[in-house]
């Protein structure tokens, strides 16, 4: 056993483990600092039940892989999922009173407490109970506030949005229109519309014809999802060529209400709309592999580690249109040198699986007033003669049956001590 290793069992031994936490509230501000004993002892405050406590050996890790998906989608426009109400949106509030017209008048941003939809992320979402009998022109529903939302000229765009279509019918086809235009370089709320974007050919037009995107759909009564892509705008001068002092494009893009085609609007009772989502489109590279493997005289290993579809990155901060990128360095108390985040996960994944690793797998009852949660950490201690791991488990799943007072645990022994001997590679693929 190493020389950390010692030292975290004989301070077990004195009967706590201390966590300090730092609150902060929810717009940042300091509040307090909580001190905590979170050591729970096995079988003294946690008895297993049931006959069911297991001891598993995991094979060690040869190489651990921490794998992030890079995305070229930089999101421009504000309040994407709705969470601030209508800022930095503008909806049709004076045209609730139009040829086609089924439904009420409402249009409003709501908590999904009380509704039937719950919200795809945040909580809160758009909604309306008007939709159109036609597949005519758009009819604007909402759209966001161009004043706020700049792209450069020369950049592919992507606009996204999540629906929800309530309808007392089980079988019908709607359709969700978008219309998308542009003001160069200066913003003006009824100046002169300098491009609109033809759908159908895949271009920019200065003349508008009504363009719209079709975003038909046969989802209801359940989530879905539009993307539609839009090519770059190339601003031109007055003899057709390349106009460079076109430095930003003011951009609106319009929802409209939702049509009905081949049923009866009068069935649709409410629509939901959210995670709005207006971004500039790069192409990148497709995935960081932050990948860590242990030398070989350490053992004759083989077992591997990945940890996929990761959706943020330190080692990505160079990747200049990576919306996941992590700023900054960081480091363990134990390092003398800044790290990545990636470095140091990858090692502490092979420091638990240097050898074989241990888990717990078992049915508990809890012998005090004290109620388990995730942050706590279990040692097992049957006695020095019997049972006695060298340091607490961390829980990796957790199941409460509140009428049988029974926690279902899975957890696992860490080795914290001293860091195996490995070598670390970034690749982009």
């Amino acid at each position: 056993m190493g020389q950390i290793q010692t030292l975290q069992t004989d301070y077990l031994r004195k009967g706590a483990e201390q966590i300090s936490y730092k609150r902060f509230s929810s717009d940042g501000t300091y509040v307090e600092t909580i001190d905590e004993n979170i050591l729970m002892k096995c079988p003294t405050d946690m008895q297993p039940v049931n006959q069911d406590l297991t001891r598993q050996y995991e094979r060690p890790l040869k190489t651990a892989e921490f794998i992030t998906d890079l995305n070229g989608d930089y999101i421009v426009n504000e309040n994407a999922h709705f969470m601030y109400g209508s800022h930095r949106y503008v909806t049709a509030n004076g045209n609730t009173s139009f040829s086609g017209k089924t439904g009420g008048t409402t249009l409003e941003f709501i908590s999904d407490d009380d509704q039937t939809a719950k919200a795809v992320s945040g909580g809160k979402y758009f909604r309306t109970d008007i939709s159109v009998n036609s597949t005519g022109d758009l009819v604007q529903m909402i759209s966001n506030d161009r004043q706020y939302t700049v792209i450069e000229p020369f950049t592919d765009m992507k606009v996204e949005f999540d629906y929800y279509i309530k309808t007392t019918s089980t079988d019908e086809t709607w359709d969700i229109p978008i219309r998308v235009f542009l003001q160069e370089n200066t913003y003006s709320a009824g100046g002169t519309i300098d491009a609109y974007y033809d759908f159908i050919n895949g271009e920019w037009k200065s003349s508008d014809d009504n363009c719209q995107a079709k975003g038909e759909t046969t989802t209801i009564n359940a989530w879905g999802k539009k993307s539609f892509s839009i090519n770059q705008y190339t601003p031109t001068d007055a003899q057709g060529d390349v106009d460079n002092s076109v430095t930003a494009l003011y951009v609106t893009v319009s929802i409209g209400y939702p049509m009905s085609k081949g049923g009866v609007a009068a069935n649709m009772t409410d629509f939901y709309l959210d995670n709005f989502r207006i971004s500039e489109s790069f192409d990148v590279e497709d995935t960081i592999v932050s990948r860590r493997i242990q030398h070989g005289f350490n053992g004759t290993f083989t077992a591997k580690y990945k940890s996929e579809g990761n959706a943020l990155s330190n080692e990505g901060k160079s990747q200049e249109y990576f919306l996941g990128k992590i700023e900054g360095d960081y480091k363990r108390p134990r390092d003398t040198v800044n790290k990545s985040i990636e470095q140091i996960i990858t090692q502490e994944i092979l420091n638990d699986s240097r050898n074989f690793l241990r888990r717990y797998e078992g049915t508990f009852i809890a012998q005090s007033e004290t109620h388990l949660g995730l942050h706590h950490k279990i040692w097992v201690d049957f006695g020095d003669d019997q049972l006695q791991e060298p340091v607490t488990c961390y829980i990796d799943a957790m199941k409460y049956d509140v009428k049988g007072a029974e926690y279902s645990i899975r957890m696992h022994l860490p080795n914290q001590d001293d860091d195996v001997g490995s070598t670390y590679n970034v690749f982009v693929e």
